[in-house]
């Protein structure tokens, strides 16, 4: 069975190329490149963390808690972390409509990976 090309032929590189281009767009589901993630997060980070938390991650006093090497910001689950940034607690006040949740995720992802801190990126759809 033979199929016929209308349009001179033009249909079948249309089809393909936007097959293709299918294939290869990046699904918004899927997690985006998590140094990609931490590397936007440290922008953000000093922009919206480092004067309370410092640069450094080392915070002040028991004001502003340290991050470097706080066992809390590296839990395998990073839901209490989520949930202070996202509500506040103590000194912290809440980012809960300020700031987006994949400007969240991208900050705590840093925060997860800064310094001596090493964990999982966090995604944008663990932010509630």
């Amino acid at each position: 069975m033979k199929i016929k090309l209308r349009w001179g032929g033009f249909i079948a590189p249309i089809m393909i190329s936007i097959l293709m281009s299918a294939c290869t767009t990046t699904h918004p589901d899927r997690p985006p490149n998590p140094q990609q993630l931490i590397s936007q997060g440290k922008t953000l980070y000093v922009e919206f963390c480092a004067e309370c938390h410092q640069v450094d991650g080392s915070g002040y006093s028991h004001l502003y808690p340290r991050l470097a090497g706080n066992p809390i910001i590296t839990l395998h689950d990073p839901e209490p972390i989520i949930v202070t940034v996202l509500y506040g607690q103590g000194s912290m006040p809440s980012f809960n409509g300020k700031i987006s949740s994949d400007d969240i995720a991208a900050i705590l992802s840093y925060i997860r990976n800064a310094w001596v801190n090493s964990a999982a990126a966090v995604s944008a759809r663990q932010i509630h």
